[in-house]
This record gives C-alpha cells, structure tokens and sequence, in this order.
C-alpha cells in the first residue's frame, strides 16, 4: 500500500522511555537502600539483626513497609509507562487513541446507536489503521492511501476498500488514469448496496481528493461464501464446554479480525485459531480445501460449528 499504511505499528518495538516493571528486584532494590542508611547510624551487628528481620520475617512491620512502599513504586512506573505509551499511535487505547485523532481531525465512528447503554464503537485497531492513513489525505495526487482513507471515511459501513490500478497485476489490466475501488461493507455478506457506493464515490472525487484526470469507478466486493465446521480432540471431557466457548471467542475474533478482500481463506488459519488451551488436534471438516478469493472477491464465513471428541490420554497429559 502506501508510505504510511505499508509500516506495520504491531512490530514497533516499545519506547524507550517504558521501564520493564519487577516487583522483586524494586523490593530488593528499597531494602539493600535501607541497609545502606541504616549503616550510617548503627553498629555493623545492629544493621545485620535488623535487616535480618526486614528480609525474613514477612510479618515484621519494616518487611511490610518496603513492600507497600515497593509494590507504590510500581504503580507509579506503570502509570508512567501508560502515559508514555498513550501520546504514541502504535500504542495509545481507548481515550488517549480518541485524542490522538482528534489531532488529526479523525473521529471514531458509532457503528450502532440503537441502544443508548450499549452504542458500539469502532474497534482501536480500525481506528488506528484510519489514524494513521489520514496524512495520505493530504495528498491531490490519487496516491492507492488517500483513496483508501477517503473511501473508509466516506461512510462507517465501509469495513474494507482496496484500489487497483494499471500496476496492480489485475485481469484484465486496468487501464491508466482509471482506477478502481473495491469496496466491502460490514453489514449482511458484505455486498455494497448502491447508496454505499454512491457515498463512496462522491467523497472520493470531491475537487482536491483525486488527480482532475482520474476516472474513478466504485464497485462492490463479490462475497466468496464458506462454512468453518470443526472437531477439537481434547483430553478431557469435562472441560469440552469451555473449550468449545475459548475456541469460538477466538474463531469469531480471527473472522472479524481480518481484511478480507483478495485474500485467501487457509485452512492452517482457520486451525491455528482455534487451536487454544485444553486442545490437543483441530480436525476440520470444512472447508475442505483453502478457499480461493480473487482481486475483487472477499471471503464471508456463512457459519461456524464446533465440537469435541475426547482422544486417549498419556501419562505425559498427568
């Protein structure tokens, strides 16, 4: 994609200015400064009887002030590693990502308001990625990031968009100066209904969000449908319930997780997701095979239905 979108934020490493946080080490740390003062004013006997009893006798009132005083010390660097983190896009969450926007002029959208004590917000990973595409806006060039960024802020229903041109390796090819947006809506299978698509395109050719030579087309994504059925071998079938919940809460944030048009659906994906604690084997049933998605296609999980079979047991699994 783009300068900015093609930086993976994921893979930053933290900034320096956050601490690793060691409750240990910061006890040991505040007791090692007590002996030093403590030197100072006593005989070497004295300060080894008292510190004798500050790191051994956890019931000693010097053992519990260093530690309510170590276990202080931490709460205040994980508070200051929270506000280090909060002024950096890669890693701010909730209000400080809303801030963070707000510099930019990006808001988060209210998918769903129907229910004024539940309103469902747009999740930070989204809200991030838009974040960052908006320096992309600045652009009259037609650069592939600004006509994503002008596509998702066109309308809230837009989940997905992917722009192709003459470069883009497309059959058949797509001509100079006339690029193509597809463009995957959140609701039903996915399909763009024709008011989508009409916002679409007129946010995209308002005068300075394209090159005046541009002739844009807007087109829906063609839902590829599949099924995700799946048996998980586990050791114990008392626990088979909370599997099956642990591995559907992951299945369904895997599905929803990803942007999915032109993107192959694996079924090594499709496993590895629901591959979590208390499983030992995913058998999947379907699909049966990967599923293919083409330039202008995006895969839409119809259903998901998983089950437990209970395998024989080792004296390893004791």
């Amino acid at each position: 994609m783009s300068r900015y979108a093609a930086l993976d934020l994921a893979a930053l490493p933290d900034a320096s200015a956050v601490v690793a946080l060691d409750y240990d080490a910061t006890l040991a740390a505040r007791l090692s400064d007590l002996e030093a003062h403590l030197g100072e004013v006593f005989e070497a006997g004295r300060v080894a009887e008292i510190m004798a009893i500050a790191r051994n006798i956890k019931a000693s009132p010097t053992r519990y002030l260093n530690e309510a005083g170590a276990a202080r010390e931490l709460y205040m660097g994980n508070r200051i590693n929270e506000a280090v983190r909060s002024i950096f896009l890669a890693m701010a969450r909730g209000p400080d990502l809303d801030q963070l926007g707000a510099n930019r002029g990006v808001a988060r959208y209210v998918l769903d308001d129907s229910d004024p004590d539940n309103v469902v917000m747009e999740d930070d990973e989204t809200f991030r990625a838009r974040i960052q595409l908006v320096l992309e806006a600045y652009s009259p060039h037609g650069t592939e990031g600004s006509y994503v960024y002008w596509a998702l802020a066109a309308d809230e229903r837009v989940r997905d968009v992917v722009p192709y041109g003459p470069d883009s390796g497309v059959t058949p090819p797509i001509p100079p100066s006339e690029p193509v947006l597809i463009i995957l809506s959140r609701e039903g299978d996915g399909t763009a209904l024709p008011d989508l698509i009409a916002a679409v395109y007129d946010n995209c050719v308002t005068d300075k969000r394209r090159p005046i030579g541009d002739k844009l087309t807007v087109r829906s994504a063609t839902p590829i449908l599949y099924a995700v059925e799946a048996v998980l071998h586990v050791i114990s079938a008392a626990a088979g319930d909370a599997v099956i919940a642990a591995a559907q809460a992951a299945l369904d944030s895997f599905l929803a997780g990803r942007l999915p048009i032109g993107r192959k659906v694996y079924r090594t994906s499709l496993a590895a997701a629901m591959m979590v604690d208390g499983v030992v084997d995913v058998e999947l049933v379907s699909p049966a095979a990967d599923v293919d998605i083409g330039p202008y296609e995006a895969g839409h999980c119809t259903s998901t239905a998983i089950t437990v079979q209970t395998v024989t047991g080792s004296w390893r699994n004791v």
